[in-house]
């Protein structure tokens, strides 16, 4: 491959320039260790993180496009006889759609069940005459619409008629990308553990160009949420061996900033996502320019390497001293010779191979879904932490549905989309630069409280403006909805995070992976109450956001603050395997977490 082939082609000159202490290297323990001798802050980490962050654009792209690519415009049902006479579509509509029940508005799913061919060369004037006639036919609901082109020449609304009785069909597209991110999330993470983080990336990047492609030539709904699933799970991967990549190959003083600043091509893809809809108007070709820029995923094949770390852990040396010294000649860093950097290698991986055997990470796939089976219900289970991991597990899903039901929520606000999705995206840069003063200076329990309470606030601010003054201004309701949204981004972000501090290392990986399925079904539940709901109802989403919010900020009282602390690292609770096969519970003592886990 193209990188290996320039890794090996400076490993000459970085052995020629080499007159680095052969001791420091004899005395490193860790990967940090050897990666801090090769120089880890310097040219080289700095494209990487670079390169492997701009995934999280691509990712936005094929998101969050949602309200665009589907757009709704006004329709009404097709009455063949009178397009065909040229009437108008206000004339149509006000003589063949029948009014609600219980409203002034139309029923735009339904039409008279009248011969409109007998009316369809008068005039419209002349065919008012025949008003209580048509009122008096039964009123049924029609097969055929037709759209007003005015705004959007087509979107998949239109493409496939996903109003009245198909409307879910539309919601269904949204959730089939965040039912692909459920997917990603599961099963990647084992394959990166499994192959490597490269492949597993340039495999994920291939098939989402491919798949991104292709959802523009879809020709029904069906296929469309297919490929849909397929874009989002492929581009959860690459977002997540990017992820763990850039995690793995910076410093441990740097690990905090790189995981915030990580997400801020998402924000600048999500301001994207309005200005490409703009300027294109046909959702083929619209489908086309959000997957345009994951061409440059393509770079990949080149320039991203395999993480040193689990070169390394594999024991594949010659490969990991492949890339350390490609960095190493980017960082002007001077290296000892090959024999003393493999040998530091060797003690690194006899250390974390010994470490993977006790925690499980080179057991095969069928014994870790036995164990995830086992163990699934194990903090549920013991009752030191059932409170606090319910109460997690409700933020998430709460953190999860209120992110993607605000940002997809410009339609029942009657805001317009492409302002009120370009804030909500710019509104995401300070939500996560301002999170971590915040964190350090109030603490966790009180900045997610003061965070999901904000959002509910003003999320409920809404409902109250569409029952007590419907006349207030758009713009009031668009800024009380972006400040939930900027609220709870950040409540977002510092969820994932506080849960990672709130449990022991043994069951820290269990509590994040748990708690992301619940998000997904917050995610998965947002555009149905939103589409579906919202219909209904129009206040209604905003009345459920704000409160979910509010029981969440409530419950976030109970958590404990682990400001100042360290993370808890002794295993403070141990799941036993009876004889007959049951789960038992046990809690170790404070004084007994001192002593180390028991032997038994």
């Amino acid at each position: 491959m193209a990188l290996k082939a320039g890794a090996q082609g400076v490993s000459a000159a970085a052995e020629t320039t080499s007159t680095a202490d052969d001791g420091v290297f004899e005395a490193v323990s860790s990967f940090e260790d050897l990666m801090k001798a090769v120089g880890i802050e310097g040219k080289w980490t700095t494209v990487l993180y670079i390169m492997c962050a701009s995934c999280a654009f691509v990712s936005a792209l094929q998101t969050l496009p949602y309200q665009f690519l589907g757009a709704t415009p006004d329709y009404w049902c097709h009455v063949d006889s009178l397009v065909s006479a040229n009437w108008t579509a206000e004339d149509i509509i006000s003589i063949a759609v029948p009014l609600k029940d219980d409203a002034d508005k139309r029923d735009f799913c339904k039409v008279y069940d009248y011969n409109f061919t007998k009316i369809a060369d008068l005039s419209f004037k002349e065919a008012l005459l025949f008003e209580n006639e048509i009122k008096q036919s039964n009123i049924v609901s029609c097969s055929v619409r037709d759209f007003n082109s005015s705004q959007y020449k087509s979107t998949v609304t239109t493409e496939w008629d996903l109003v009245c009785e198909k409307r879910v069909l539309y919601s269904t597209t949204q959730a089939a990308a965040q039912a692909g991110k459920f997917v990603g999330y599961f099963f990647t993470g084992y394959l990166l553990d499994k192959f490597g983080r490269r492949p597993i990336v340039l495999i994920c990047s291939t098939l989402t160009i491919i798949s991104g492609f292709l959802s523009a030539a879809s020709p029904n709904a069906e296929f469309y949420i297919l490929v849909k699933i397929v874009i989002t799970t492929m581009t959860s991967g690459v977002y997540l061996g990017c992820f763990v990549m850039s995690m793995e190959t910076c410093s441990l003083e740097k690990r905090s900033m790189v995981g915030a600043l990580f997400t801020l091509p998402w924000a600048l893809g999500y301001m994207a996502v309005p200005g490409i809809a703009y300027l294109i108007r046909t959702w083929q070709w619209m489908q086309v320019a959000y997957t345009v820029p994951a061409l440059s995923l393509i770079a990949y094949f080149w320039i991203l390497p395999e993480s040193p770390r689990w070169l390394i852990l594999k024991g594949r040396y010659e490969e990991a001293l492949s890339v350390l010294k490609w960095a190493a000649s980017m960082n002007r860093k001077k290296l000892p010779t090959d024999e003393v950097i493999l040998r530091a290698m060797e003690t690194i991986g006899i250390g974390e191979a010994k470490k993977s055997s006790i925690t499980g990470e080179n057991d095969g796939l069928l014994t870790r879904m036995k164990k995830v089976v086992l163990e699934y219900l194990a903090l549920l289970m013991a009752r030191e932490f059932r409170v606090r991991t319910l109460v997690v597990y409700f933020c998430w899903f709460t953190a999860s549905m209120v992110y993607y039901g605000v940002a997809l929520n410009a339609t029942n606000l009657s805001a317009d989309p492409y302002l009120y999705v370009f804030l909500g995206g710019l509104l995401e840069v300070p939500a996560y630069l301002l999170l971590w003063p915040a964190v350090v200076y109030v603490g966790r329990t009180k900045s997610l409280v003061i965070l999901y309470g904000v959002c509910g606030i003003t999320i409920l601010a809404i409902t109250a403006v569409f029952l007590l003054a419907p006349g207030t201004p758009v713009g009031v309701t668009m800024f009380l909805s972006l400040t939930g949204k900027m609220a709870i981004t950040a409540a977002f972000h510092l969820i994932w995070m506080f849960t990672a501090e709130l449990f022991p290392t043994k069951y820290r990986s269990l509590a994040v992976s748990q708690s992301s399925v619940n998000a997904r079904i917050g995610s998965l539940c947002s555009p149905y109450v939103n589409d579906i709901l919202g219909e209904v109802v129009v206040w209604a989403p905003s009345l459920l956001f704000g409160s979910v919010s509010i029981v969440a900020a409530g419950l976030s009282l109970i958590l404990p603050d682990t400001k100042g602390k360290n993370l808890p690292e002794t295993i403070a609770l141990e799941i036993k395997k009876g004889r007959n096969g049951e789960i038992n519970e046990s809690y170790i003592p404070e004084e007994e977490q001192q002593k180390g886990p028991s032997s038994s």
